[in-house]
């Protein structure tokens, strides 16, 4: 990828104002929506497990635990699904002016995570209401962020390059999506998973870099849970496997781009 210039980055400033102004241009309630939607998937998972099925985590008040995951993994989710088909869908826009086509699903993440800024910031309304407690390591919030960020692109444009050629890679990213949603801790304890799995296969488990990201996000707003991860999964689920995935990813999707980027135009003329 060669380095964005003004223009490209004035491109990408315009296109999340286009995206966050399309978002919410026609619905009644607008801009509430945001906090709507993750907090409705909440409740009903806490409904259901919590309420029907009774599950109960020891390290954390059930609902914070729900909403600390599934803020986090709703912007994962919604980047990666409004990316996958956002350079195809751009089509007129790449033919008719030049610039890197890895702009487009950059910008869906970005603004994808600006418009789920707002229901972040929410947890520590609800952090401290819960636990009566300022989040000892709130001012953590902005890394853990970035690290997201990076990663959630880096993937998002991967797919979205693999996606011009190969049209099937919108239904393998759905069903990925779909795995790894029951594979992370989103509504189970970590521990619940350790002591079901042998050693190998926990390993494995906690070797998923969603795992460290939805741990990190827990290890920020609930105050105790960076002594229990670092106990059940150690630095390698919380550090070290994210920071290396979020390396990885960049690393492959700057090596896809330079590959195909000129063969990009030939495949979305038909």
């Amino acid at each position: 990828m060669r380095g964005a210039t003004s223009w490209d980055i004035n491109l990408l400033i315009e296109l999340i104002k286009k995206d966050l102004k399309l978002r919410y241009s026609r619905p009644v309630l607008g801009f509430f929506w945001s906090f709507i939607s993750p907090l409705c998937v909440v409740a009903i998972l806490y409904l259901v497990f919590q309420v029907f099925l009774k599950v109960s985590i020891a390290e954390s008040p059930f609902v914070l635990y729900l909403m600390s995951a599934v803020f986090s993994w709703k912007i994962f989710q919604d980047s990666l699904m409004g990316a996958v088909t956002s350079i195809v869908d751009n089509r007129n826009l790449i033919k008719e002016s030049k610039f890197p086509q890895y702009i487009i699903p950059v910008s869906v993440v970005l603004s994808n995570f600006i418009n789920n800024l707002p229901p972040i910031m929410l947890l520590f309304v609800f952090s401290q209401a819960i636990l009566r407690k300022i989040p000892v390591f709130a001012f953590m919030l902005p890394l853990v962020i970035v690290n997201q960020v990076i990663f959630t692109a880096s993937l998002a444009v991967i797919f979205s390059l693999l996606y011009v050629k190969y049209r099937d890679i919108k239904y393998i990213v759905e069903l990925l999506l779909m795995l790894f949603f029951y594979l992370t801790p989103v509504f189970y304890s970590l521990s619940l998973v350790e002591g079901i799995l042998n050693s190998n296969l926990y390993l494995a488990y906690i070797c998923n870099p969603l795992v460290g990201i939805l741990s990190q996000y827990r290890s920020v707003f609930i105050n105790g849970y960076l002594e229990f991860i670092l106990l059940h999964a150690g630095f390698l689920s919380l550090i070290i496997i994210p920071v290396a995935s979020t390396v990885v990813c960049l690393l492959v999707c700057i090596c896809l781009f330079r590959k195909v980027k000129d063969e990009i135009n030939d495949y979305l003329s038909y």
